[in-house]
């Protein structure tokens, strides 16, 4: 229905009836106001006041809610039209300069603004992308959302030992690689430093940057109005390796995680990730 009803509505048709179902759900759902206001909490810092707290957590919201707008329109939009929707570009030699190594690069992004619309809009640049994604349940909705998304030519690999299998080669081969890297979706993560608390993130981007030698390179989509997009490029330089696994994961970590912060305190309130980083905090309830 979403897709076939909601994707066919004018842009800002959609956006606005999604507005209203995410303030709906903001009042109704006692784990997503719990959830935002925490996740508003760490980003905005102890300084923040209650009234700005809300405000930021209802912006999460709707963000999610434009989220699935975007997504809705996936299937009717082609994929030339995709790209004349972002206004600006940022940064995209970071990008040329990163394949040119020869390595394949592993592009991050996060549930931050128009993330759906990022594999989508790098099709022009001929990057031969492919992206690890979550697994859905049941199969028949992970098989439908997966050719929603394969409509502009990007390929889809599973976070499974199969999927990372296949994206070491994919890298090894000169792809690229997506990945959003701000929230633990299979629940496998280690914990590291976020917003001054740790929290389980996912470590797979560094992981793989420092067995294949690929570099990352992060692009964020902060949303502009309805239907348009920025779009910001930078390289993640990760430290030298020493050759000590667990000390590399964490400088790698490091690194990722200060871009992944610094995207988010600059767009606080297009941050959707919607489902608790951090450990429960009944102040936020």
């Amino acid at each position: 229905m979403l897709v076939e009803i909601a994707g066919r509505l004018p842009v800002r048709v959609s956006y606005f009836l999604s507005s209203i179902a995410s303030m709906i759900l903001w009042v109704v759902s006692r784990r997503i106001r719990s959830a935002t206001r925490n996740h508003a909490r760490h980003v905005l810092g102890p300084g923040a006041d209650s009234a700005h707290i809300d405000r930021i957590a209802r912006s999460m919201v709707r963000s999610a809610g434009y989220y699935y707008a975007d997504f809705s329109r996936l299937a009717s939009v082609p994929p030339e039209r995709v790209f004349e929707e972002v206004e600006e570009v940022h940064g995209i030699e970071h990008l040329f300069s990163a394949l040119d190594e020869g390595r394949g690069v592993i592009l991050i992004g996060a549930h931050l603004g128009g993330s759906e619309i990022l594999a989508q809009a790098m099709a022009p640049f001929g990057l031969c992308l492919a992206v690890i994604t979550e697994p859905l349940s049941p199969p028949p909705v992970h098989r439908y959302v997966e050719s929603i998304r394969a409509h502009h030519g990007v390929r889809y690999f599973p976070a499974t030992a199969g999927g990372l299998r296949s994206s070491v080669a994919h890298l090894r081969g000169g792809g690229t690689l997506g990945l959003l890297v701000d929230r633990d979706v299979l629940g496998t993560a280690e914990p590291f430093p976020f917003f001054g608390e740790r929290a389980p993130l996912p470590s797979g981007a560094v992981d793989l940057a420092r067995r294949t030698g690929a570099p990352i390179v992060a692009g964020w989509v902060p949303r502009t109005a309805p239907g348009r997009y920025q779009l910001f490029v930078e390289r993640v330089d990760m430290p030298p390796p020493t050759h000590d696994r667990v000390a590399d994961l964490e400088s790698g970590m490091r690194a990722m995680t200060a871009a992944l912060e610094s995207a988010i305190r600059r767009w606080p309130g297009q941050w959707f990730a919607l489902a608790r980083v951090w450990a429960r905090d009944d102040r936020t309830s």
